[in-house]
Parts: C-alpha cells; sequence; structure tokens
C-alpha cells in the first residue's frame, strides 16, 4: 500500500474495526456457519420481485447497461438489483459467500423466468473472480476491512465500468437511537460513501457521484404499545448488521430500557407509534470507467 492512500484507507479500516469491537463486545461473536440460514424462504433479505417497476436507484443504475454487458454482481445477495439489470444485458454473474442468498438469487430468477444469469459462491477477496463489463456493488462493502484489495479486485472485474451504491446514511447504522436507548452508549458509525469517496480518491480513481432522491416507505407505525417495543427490538437486532437473535438475557434488559424510554423513541399518532429514531435516507451512486 503505498502513501498515497494509507490515510484513507486506514481510516476506513479504523472504522469498521471500531464497529465489529463494539458489536462483539455487546452481542458476543457471530454464529459459526451462515448468518443467514435461518432466514424462511419469504424473508425479504431473500425475495424480491424482478419485474417490479424500477426505483430511481435502479433506473440510475440502468442508465448505464447496455445489451450485451455482463454484469459482475458483487455481493449480489438474492438478486434485488442484478436480476431486474438482467432483463437489459447479456449475462448477470452474482458472487456471494451466503449459499441461502444465493438459494434465494436462483428462486427468483426461475420465478420471473430469467435465465441468463449465474452465480460464485464465496467470498469476493477469496474467489477466483470472473471477468465481466461492469461491476456492481450494491450496499456491500460497509464492513470491509481490506477495502484497498477490495475495490482493486472490483475494478479489475469489470472492463468499462464500475458502479456502487452507498447509503446516507448508511443502512448498518440507522437504528442508532434505539442502541442508544438499549446499550447506553453510542453507536460506533460504519464508513459511508464519503469515507468511501476519500480512499477512491487517495487510489487515483475520480468517480462521478450522484445523490439520489430520498427513499420512499421506511418503517410503519406500530399498532400498539407492544407492537412498538418489539419493532425496536427487531430494529437493534440488525443494528450494526448483527443478524443473529439477541441473547434471552440481553433481550430482557433491551425491553427494559425501551419500554422505561419509550416516549424517548415513539410518537403517539393516530396511525400508531412512530418511531422517532428514522430520517430521510438517500441511496449514493459512485460510478467511474475502468478503461480496463
Amino acid at each position: 500500500m503505498s502513501a498515497r492512500h494509507t490515510s484513507a484507507a486506514k481510516a476506513y479500516t479504523a472504522r469498521v474495526d471500531a464497529v465489529l469491537a463494539q458489536r462483539t463486545r455487546l452481542r458476543g461473536p457471530g454464529p459459526a456457519g451462515e448468518v443467514f440460514a435461518g432466514l424462511p424462504p419469504g424473508h425479504p433479505l431473500l425475495a424480491t420481485d424482478p419485474l417490479r417497476p424500477l426505483d430511481a436507484t435502479l433506473e440510475a443504475i440502468a442508465r448505464y447497461v447496455q445489451p450485451d454487458d455482463v454484469i459482475v454482481d458483487v455481493g449480489g445477495g438474492g438478486g434485488r438489483t442484478g436480476l431486474p439489470l438482467a432483463r437489459r444485458c447479456r449475462e448477470v454473474i452474482n458472487v456471494d459467500p451466503s449459499s441461502s442468498m444465493l438459494a434465494g438469487f436462483a428462486a427468483n430468477a426461475r420465478q420471473a423466468d430469467i435465465t441468463n444469469i449465474r452465480s460464485i459462491h464465496g467470498d469476493w477477496l477469496e474467489v477466483d473472480a470472473p471477468r465481466g463489463t461492469l461491476a456492481l456493488v450494491n450496499h456491500v462493502m460497509y464492513l470491509t476491512r481490506e477495502i484497498v484489495p477490495f475495490i482493486k479486485k472490483v475494478e479489475a472485474a469489470a472492463s468499462r465500468r464500475v458502479l456502487v451504491t452507498v447509503g446516507s446514511p448508511p443502512p448498518p447504522s440507522r437504528n442508532r437511537l434505539v442502541f442508544q436507548v438499549c446499550y447506553d452508549e453510542s453507536s460506533e458509525m460504519v464508513p459511508g460513501h464519503i469515507e468511501l469517496v476519500n480512499v477512491l480518491w487517495e487510489l487515483g480513481i475520480e468517480p462521478d457521484i450522484m445523490m439520489l432522491p430520498v427513499v420512499k416507505g421506511g418503517i410503519e407505525p406500530a399498532a400498539s404499545r407492544e407492537d412498538a417495543v418489539k419493532l425496536a427490538l427487531g430494529q437493534l437486532r440488525g443494528h450494526q448488521w448483527a443478524f443473529w437473535p439477541l441473547d434471552p438475557a440481553l433481550e430482557q434488559a433491551a425491553r427494559q430500557r425501551v419500554e422505561a424510554q419509550f416516549d424517548a423513541l415513539f410518537e403517539a399518532t393516530d396511525a400508531g407509534y412512530l418511531p422517532r429514531w428514522t430520517v430521510p435516507a438517500r441511496e449514493v451512486l459512485i460510478t467511474w470507467e475502468t478503461g480496463t
């Protein structure tokens, strides 16, 4: 690693390490094996409709896609982004470390009669990377310690262009008020688009950066106080992307804190109990030509 990008890369890795250290201290180490193995087939992380109308993010990405493109979808999961784009290109190759995600990817493709896809099971930094014209990385790098090798391998996989999406604020850090209430300490923030762009600049990459419209939807109001408490606990469980179940003792302590500070977390409305911790979220599209 040259001196030109040491500072930004070290800052990125330090941010990841701070999150992982805090997560491990408070939640314990992640379970052995695959985190997503216990998800039911219809879970939102696994199931998606490739035939749905394109949202603002997909429309922005699709403008770069040509009919003869081969898209390498790094960490493509169940195909939420890759499968709709498969209908607009020659092939999508999904490289993902989760066999459960790849099973969802295959099922979603079958349901939509999409056949120009294939998958590679493995961690991006460990697999023999395929070669395409476009490389696509959607919400993948928040906890990537080896950010420079990751970016270099992504760039090498794309002969024409790299497209990266990052949330603002990043999804793993969107429930900080719930975290603060339940643990009585501030949540460490995962690196976002600013930290990523700093690394790219110091690598000599000058990307185009597009702030996309505010994402519609979000968390719906809870119908009852008990539903609201369960909602807060569910958001705590996924914060910092610790998707495994809460330890029973931790869940009980967190429930007591949520109930004690309920009014700090929820606003009572005619529609139900509205979370106070949600903020307008946007996606950032970061893209550059590779010319390789």
